[in-house]
């Protein structure tokens, strides 16, 4: 397992990377130690022959302790930066993230490129994913009928503003009851007209809407941890739909979505997306993702 450095020790104990010629990137959160981001990076580098390294940076959760760690970052010329939860809402806020759709939309932004003030902020959540809902179900995210689960949280509404973006024929928001569902609907059918609908979790629409999906996403926390309850009724679920888990290890819902006759997944391929056109951002190109996904399958 890789260390995990807060900005203060990254400064003071790692001077030897701060040679002019390496490439230094990282990715923020807290907790952090169980990002898979840098042994994909750290393969994505080395495969575009690049010196450098990408760590793990823990930043302090107290007011005003993210934006110092970013202005450390940025004085000790940091190319980029990938951020995590709980952040993502903060660093739109520190940077200039007005080029990018998505992140204006959502508010939200995971990758932070560095310009000679400060940051530019992207959001390639929604790409990546629908990059990999693209490879594993064969056709676009535009063309499916999709159920979101979770679409309130900080992944569930970057995913939820590309559907729209993308013109998904139908897009069923759900999570559980609280004004923000009723204001994201409200604001996502306004980008895609007669499309979208909100349910609260456990309720018939719940029901109807995962059994009319081609598409089901799983973007609550449900999962995450062993013994965590499912976040839809299994016998909802109908053969040949498909199931995407965006937790990056195998769950109870995956399995049961299998035995339903449903093709499901976990969601590194999401994490290997939205990782590659972060990279894409910072260096002008794509890396070679081939390299990434073989780091990831190592972890």
């Amino acid at each position: 397992m890789q260390a995990v450095y807060t900005a203060a020790e990254y400064a003071t104990t790692l001077t030897a990377d701060l040679a002019p010629h390496r490439v230094r990137l990282g990715v923020v959160g807290n907790p952090i130690a169980h990002s898979c981001s840098p042994q994909m990076q750290q393969a994505a580098l080395h495969a575009a022959a690049m010196p450098g390294t990408y760590v793990r940076l823990q930043a302090g959760l107290e007011a005003g302790a993210f934006e110092q760690a970013l202005a450390t970052f940025h004085r000790m010329g940091f190319t980029g930066l990938n951020i995590t939860v709980p952040f993502k809402r903060r660093a739109f806020a520190a940077a200039d993230c007005s080029a990018d759709a998505l992140a204006t939309r959502c508010g939200a932004c995971n990758t932070l490129v560095r310009t000679e003030t400060g940051w530019t902020g992207y959001n390639t959540d929604g790409p990546g994913f629908a990059r990999a809902i693209a490879e594993l179900c064969g056709k676009p995210l535009g063309q499916l009928r999709v159920a979101l689960l979770g679409a309130c949280g900080g992944a569930g509404t970057a995913l939820a503003y590309q559907c729209a973006l993308d013109s998904c024929p139908q897009l069923a928001i759900i999570n559980r009851p609280k004004p923000a569902l009723d204001a994201l609907a409200q604001e996502l059918a306004a980008i895609s007209p007669g499309r979208v609908h909100a349910a609260a979790m456990g309720t018939d629409a719940h029901r109807s809407a995962v059994q009319q999906a081609d598409l089901v996403v799983n973007a609550t926390s449900l999962g995450l941890s062993a013994g965590d309850p499912m976040p839809l009724d299994p016998a909802w679920l109908q053969p040949g739909q498909v199931v995407y888990d965006i937790v990056t290890h195998a769950t109870p819902l995956q399995q049961a979505a299998r035995e339903r006759g449903c093709t499901a997944s976990h969601g590194l391929g999401m994490l290997l997306w939205q990782g590659a056109y972060a990279f894409e951002k910072w260096f002008h190109t794509l890396p070679d993702t081939a390299a990434m996904q073989h780091a990831l399958l190592l972890r």
